[in-house]
């Protein structure tokens, strides 16, 4: 399968898992930033989803902005295909911006503290990775916490 492909697979994945669990969801024009799908409640109350899809053994891939990105009402759907991507169905980790800000932030931060395998210091990079971890597990198909999101206030109403 074609790298965008598996976005495309991922972004529909949880399109549909949101419809399923009474949501209105559309896929963001495709120069949006940091939101794949905006979704609302039955009650208009929207949220946005950042959709990330790995078919691949390690883990799912996002850039240095995912460090700083921390709103309530934003969440990262980790949609994982299968190392070879033919997983039936896809397994889906809601998670938080929050938290995958404070993840991405405190992994690089250790990489970065390491060395090559030639034991030279490593070199930044704009590049930032989760990988599948015990602390996952939470996340895993919890739609109910993008239920939990707060309703924005009368300022951004």
């Amino acid at each position: 399968m074609r790298k965008k492909h598996v976005g495309d697979v991922g972004e529909h994945w949880v399109l549909y898992r949101l419809v399923r669990h009474g949501y209105t969801a559309v896929l963001a024009p495709t120069n949006a930033r940091s939101v794949d799908i905006l979704a609302s409640d039955e009650h208009g109350r929207p949220v946005s989803i950042q959709v990330k899809t790995k078919a691949n053994a390690v883990g799912w891939r996002l850039t240095e902005s995912a460090e700083r990105v921390a709103d309530d009402r934003l969440f990262y759907c980790l949609v994982d295909l299968g190392r070879s991507g033919d997983m039936e169905p896809p397994e889906v980790y809601v998670v938080p911006s929050a938290v995958v800000a404070k993840t991405v932030r405190e992994g690089h931060a250790r990489w970065l503290r390491g060395t090559k395998r030639s034991g030279e210091p490593r070199k930044d990079s704009a590049i930032r990775q989760i990988v599948r971890e015990p602390w996952l597990e939470d996340y895993r198909e919890n739609w109910s916490l993008i239920a939990g999101a707060p309703a924005p206030s009368r300022r951004e109403a």
